[in-house]
């Protein structure tokens, strides 16, 4: 039974002599090391399973073993046959002969190599939880949320975490988080807290505020979970201090709110544009329809405003514009509108009119005010005003209805002397057949290919050498005379001629583009309404192909005019034609707020800047402010940046200044048809210096 017992035994037992020869090699010890006792039987134990230096260790205690002498464990590696280390505990005894001399020894062992593989595994991941607590650059925190006295009770934290919060570590250990909180939070919401955080898992994030040891308070980010340390539950806290980002975000929010007046609001008066205006006026039109009241929609036109600037400057001619902007203000009720549409035109909106003939009486009042002497340059000026006014429900129910109503009334009053009051009449609608007529004659134009094409250049601002073309599409009709682009786009753009203009233009450009050996991009308009077609990007394709252009040499300027409405659809095209090595830019871009969104959303490269926000600068660096908001937001999402509309020297200068190299305008070059392109080509004009 007892050999049996020796055998069936999980524990190793291995029997030696007083030469540390095997007597007995149990089959825990053959399972284990992979030898065979009666292959091992006489042979001396240590070089057979432990390394040298081990082995040498232990022929050495073992010959120093006494009779009496206390025994206790020990744990070594055994080296099995296979070469694997087995990391085992041993308990040793003897037996001792007749003389009382040691005659045998009995080693038995246990296996601990998984307990001490798990334990190695853990001292090792405790070890790189410390380097990456102690060196992370985000603040790092641990706290016992289960201490009695003291809530949430800050257990360890990193250089970063109390660097952070203004404290030596030593002031924030033993301490409540709530050290850091406005609000004794964790006393009060502790275990909801805690709960939360079990329930989310990794997932625990959010943003609070802790409060700085100098008194401040600044925002945070941060990220916790529930970890087991020492057989503790513990949380775990990341903090990142947000303050830039939070600055950031106020400077962007700020620059929105910016862009978004700006882009409701007229820059010189300050009155609402045609964009609130029109949100305006449906609104009230919305509220008429309810209520089965009358709306008064004025277009009001001032009489002689040219000769003003013509005689005494654009400065005047604001100052003008300025104080009837004023006027009419005061003037109206709370409820009413007044936009500046145009130059010298201002639409007045009069909701809950009983009567038309009170929005007369209203318009005679505008009449009188608007035409007090202003005082201006040491002069008294007088300007008079037309007014036209159409009226819902009679002269309409839409928008775009009373608003050319009243502006066809009021167009009579100019073609009749000005300086009068006059009500929307039916006959008036001789302007929608005039647009007819150019939406008829523009579809004959595209069909036989009678538009033109112009080229202006893009320069360098320092050196004046032309870094691309921008093709411009012009047109003569031979009734209607020089139709200027912003007559026909907008039509064609409406009825749908925009897609086979759109690609006469684009294939034109590189023919020309190819003819010339042109090394600088091209710049082809294209319409949002293009730019969501099906077809769009098989047209690009088709054209580099046909003329052997280059993709890289072909740049397509989005434009702002409608809008991007179909977003997905754009980006899935963008994105195409990015593929194809096609340049992409917004075209127009700080004229209203939904470019920022176009940046942010579509695959642009390049940002046109509007030649509206050239219109104001002055000498005075405070007027550059918006520019220089709208350069460093192009740059800031890696973006070249062209400014458009240069027209001046001192625009030049400003560019110049802020930093921005490429500009295009009237001062760096005009458009001009190919025959005159191609001479400046030939001689060179491409290396001209800027002016």
């Amino acid at each position: 039974m007892a050999a049996a017992a020796f055998d069936s035994t999980v524990a190793l037992i291995v029997v030696l002599d007083r030469a540390g020869q095997i007597v007995r090699f149990n089959a825990a010890c053959e399972r284990l090391s992979g030898y065979h006792e009666r292959d091992v039987l006489g042979q001396v134990l240590w070089p057979l399973v432990l390394d040298p230096p081990t082995a040498h260790w232990a022929a050495a205690a073992f010959a120093n073993l006494t009779p009496g002498q206390p025994l206790s464990t020990y744990q070594n590696d055994w080296l099995t046959a296979t070469g694997e280390h087995r990391h085992i505990m041993w308990e040793t005894t003897y037996l001792l002969d007749a003389a009382g001399d040691i005659d045998l020894v009995v080693a038995t062992g246990i296996d601990l190599t998984e307990e001490h593989r798990t334990q190695h595994e853990q001292q090792e991941s405790e070890a790189r939880f410390r380097a990456l607590f102690d060196r992370s650059a985000d603040g790092v925190v641990l706290i016992d949320p289960h201490d009695p006295l003291i809530p949430w009770r800050i257990v360890d934290c990193n250089a970063a975490f109390a660097r952070m919060n203004g404290y030596p570590p030593e002031r924030l250990i033993g301490h409540s988080i709530d050290l850091l909180h406005e609000t004794p939070l964790m006393a009060t919401q502790g275990p909801q807290l805690l709960t939360w955080i079990r329930t989310q898992g990794e997932h625990a994030r959010g943003e609070g505020t802790h409060r700085h040891a100098d008194g401040r308070v600044f925002p945070i980010e941060s990220s916790s979970c529930v970890i087991t340390l020492g057989g503790r539950e513990l949380v775990l806290g990341i903090d990142r201090d947000i303050s830039e980002r939070k600055h950031a975000q106020a400077q962007l929010q700020a620059l929105n709110e910016r862009l978004a007046h700006d882009a409701s609001h007229d820059v010189l008066t300050g009155l609402p544009n045609r964009a609130m205006l029109l949100e305006r006026l449906d609104t009230e039109l919305r509220r008429a329809a309810r209520s089965e009241t009358a709306v008064a929609v004025m277009f009001v036109d001032l009489d002689g405003f040219k000769h003003v600037n013509d005689t005494l400057g654009h400065a005047a001619g604001d100052t003008v514009l300025r104080t009837v902007a004023t006027r009419l203000q005061c003037l109206l009720r709370p409820s009413d509108t007044v936009a500046r549409v145009g130059g010298d035109e201002f639409v007045v909106v009069l909701p809950d009119m009983n009567m038309a003939h009170d929005a007369a009486r209203v318009a005679q009042r505008l009449q009188a005010e608007v035409s007090r002497p202003m005082p201006i340059q040491g002069m008294d000026i007088t300007i008079n005003c037309s007014i036209g006014i159409s009226v819902s429900p009679q002269d309409g129910h839409d928008v775009d209805t009373l608003l050319r109503h009243a502006d066809l009334a009021m167009y009579d009053i100019k073609k009749a002397g000005k300086h009068a009051v006059c009500f929307y009449e039916p006959i008036m609608n001789a302007e929608a057949q005039a647009r007819l007529q150019t939406e008829t004659r523009l579809r004959a134009a595209i069909m036989r290919q009678t538009l033109t094409v112009h080229y202006q250049p893009q320069v360098d601002v320092i050196s004046g050498h032309w870094l691309g073309l921008e093709a411009l599409a012009r047109w003569t009709d031979a009734d209607l005379g020089v139709v200027s682009p912003d007559e026909f786009i907008p039509v064609a753009e409406e009825t749908g001629l925009i897609m086979p203009l759109g690609a006469w233009v684009l294939n034109e450009a590189c023919r020309q583009a190819a003819a010339w050996t042109l090394r600088v991009p091209m710049a082809v308009n294209v319409s949002p309404l293009q730019i969501v077609h099906p077809e769009f990007v098989d047209i690009v394709a088709q054209a580099l192909d046909r003329y052997g252009m280059s993709p890289q040499l072909l740049k397509l300027e989005v434009t702002e005019r409608l809008g991007l409405h179909e977003s997905v659809l754009a980006a899935e095209s963008m994105g195409r034609l990015r593929s194809l090595g096609v340049t992409l830019s917004l075209d127009d871009f700080g004229a209203g707020q939904s470019a920022v969104a176009s940046l942010l959303e579509l695959a642009f490269q390049e940002v046109k800047l509007d030649r509206s926000l050239l219109a104001n600068v002055t000498d005075d660096p405070a007027s550059w402010q918006v520019l220089g908001a709208l350069l460093a937001l192009a740059r800031g999402l890696n973006l070249s940046v062209v400014m458009e509309g240069v027209e001046t020297p001192l625009q030049l200068h400003v560019v110049r200044t802020l930093g921005c190299t490429v500009a295009q305008g009237y001062l760096t070059g005009c458009p001009s048809p190919p025959t005159e392109m191609a001479q400046l080509l030939a001689f060179g004009s491409a290396t001209r210096p800027a002016n």
